[in-house]
């Protein structure tokens, strides 16, 4: 069985490669630094997380950007010893390219081919020319361009209008049986989401479009994945597969709380068009030869390298906030989480399942000289913060709320005082309980962290994690999922 989704939680727009040993999938990151996160795996089945494309190091920056701009959707490509990464990033360059003879980097510089438009991509063919690929107003654009600095060596053209013309995005072309193939999405990157195939004699099109979707739930109300689309195709061993990204419903109708995910299936050839799963359709035990297995829970230790790991920070990668010992973490304030745009002291691991435990260990003595605690937090404007404060005599524990452009104290409590408190959130498909010591201090429902419940159109997913606001805050060991 396929155990999808593969890559689970907030994982979105994914786009696969093979580099002869291992297969790589590159994710949407939005917001989040560093930006592009990129998993691997060996054997298709078992995947992990091994780094991101968009750093400092490179003069990727986000600073500035509102919720939901950032980075969006990765195309990566394999070529003569060398990986490609193609995206968009909302903060006045457009669509650009960087490469790496390694996927641990280092990246090269951000290189920019166009600035309007999203979801670059290219494909390689074996006598080593390159074609790019984009959205655009119209349809789908393309022209051939050499990867290696971004310039276009023609002008674009408009290689298909789409099928019903609607969020016509995320484009890729494959070659087959003498057969140009384009597949894309439509419908936008919600309910309406759903993947369309054509196929050419010219690159240039005109593309024969397959009337029906290869990959669609769009009539599958009650089930529980849905808004599945933004596929990318990869062949191994002589089997083809799709990854593509979806969303779990955790029972209630329009609500999703977990983010888009990665999901993967395999592919059939059907009188000579590519459809994914059965029909369209995909479920989440999905039959196949290959066995994936379900990842660990994310947990993040004090010794490891925030830069190694799967930690995502909002907006900035500014190092300087944290201090390890490789058994204690010291958190310096910055931006509350809050502000708009903020640059918060705040470190997230994705939320990955409906029902789970996220820990932490706060220090309360003397090195608390500020606000410190645990959030599950969807962006600046949509949180939940468990927080603790110390006084001369007492220990103040507050739930705060932030939903839309209200921010209250929804629950507070004077408590002894002690040199340590652990921290939980406890997660189900009902609510977020908030617990200091074992003792539950209150609830925030999930409708709180859904994009279908914000005032405005968002594309990321709920996180987990600790930060600092107005002072210093200390932890121990680590923090992450237990349960």
């Amino acid at each position: 069985m396929i155990h999808n989704p593969i890559i689970r939680g907030f994982n979105p727009d994914p786009s696969i490669t093979f580099d002869g040993k291992r297969y790589i999938i590159a994710v949407s990151t939005f917001e989040y630094y560093p930006g592009v996160a990129l998993y691997v795996s060996d054997d298709l089945s078992r995947w992990s997380y091994a780094s991101s494309v968009l750093t400092e190091e490179n003069g990727f920056s986000l600073k500035g950007l509102k919720n939901s701009s950032g980075v969006y959707a990765p195309a990566i490509r394999f070529h003569n010893g060398r990986y490609y990464v193609t995206t968009t990033i909302k903060n006045g360059l457009g669509n650009v390219i960087v490469y790496s003879d390694s996927i641990f980097g280092p990246w090269s510089e951000v290189f920019k081919i166009t600035p309007e438009g999203i979801d670059p991509s290219i494909c390689f063919f074996d006598d080593g020319s390159c074609f790019y690929t984009q959205n655009g107003k119209g349809g789908i654009f393309g022209a051939f361009i050499n990867p290696d600095n971004g310039e276009l060596q023609e002008p674009l053209r408009n290689i298909s209008s789409g099928l019903d013309g609607y969020a016509t995005e995320a484009p890729h072309i494959f070659q087959k049986d003498g057969l140009y193939y384009l597949i894309f999405a439509e419908g936008g990157t919600e309910y309406g989401h759903h993947e369309i195939a054509g196929r050419s004699e010219s690159i240039y099109g005109p593309y024969e479009l397959r009337e029906k979707p290869i990959l669609s739930h769009t009539k599958r109300k009650n089930h529980p994945i849905q808004a599945t689309g933004h596929a990318d195709f990869l062949e191994a061993d002589n089997k083809w597969y799709a990854v593509f990204l979806g969303i779990r419903m955790p029972g209630h109708p329009l609500i999703h709380n977990l983010g888009r995910e990665t999901f993967l299936a395999e592919m059939k050839w059907i009188d000579g068009w590519p459809v994914i799963g059965n029909d369209g359709w995909i479920e989440l035990e999905e039959p196949s030869k290959l066995e994936t297995a379900i990842p660990d829970k994310p947990y993040f230790h004090f010794s490891e390298d925030i830069d190694s790991s799967p930690v995502l920070r909002v907006r900035t990668g500014r190092n300087e906030l944290y201090e390890s010992n490789g058994r204690s973490l010291v958190m310096h304030s910055s931006d509350p989480l809050s502000n708009e745009k903020c640059e918060p002291s705040a470190l997230l691991l994705r939320q990955t399942e409906f029902e789970s435990v996220f820990h932490a260990e706060l220090r309360t003595d003397n090195t608390l000289t500020g606000k410190a605690g645990v959030t599950a937090f969807y962006n600046s404007d949509y949180h939940a913060d468990l927080y603790i404060e110390r006084l001369d005599d007492k220990l103040i524990v507050r739930l705060r709320r932030k939903i839309h452009d209200l921010e209250a104290i929804a629950v507070e409590k004077d408590i002894a005082l002690r040199d340590r408190i652990s921290l939980e959130i406890r997660t189900d498909r009902e609510a977020y309980h908030f617990f200091a010591d074992g003792e539950e201090i209150g609830q925030a429902s999930i409708a709180s962290f859904s994009s279908e419940q914000t005032m405005y159109m968002t594309f990321t997913g709920t996180l987990l994690g600790i930060f600092t606001e107005d002072g210093d805050g200390s932890f121990e060991e680590g923090f992450g999922f237990t349960e």
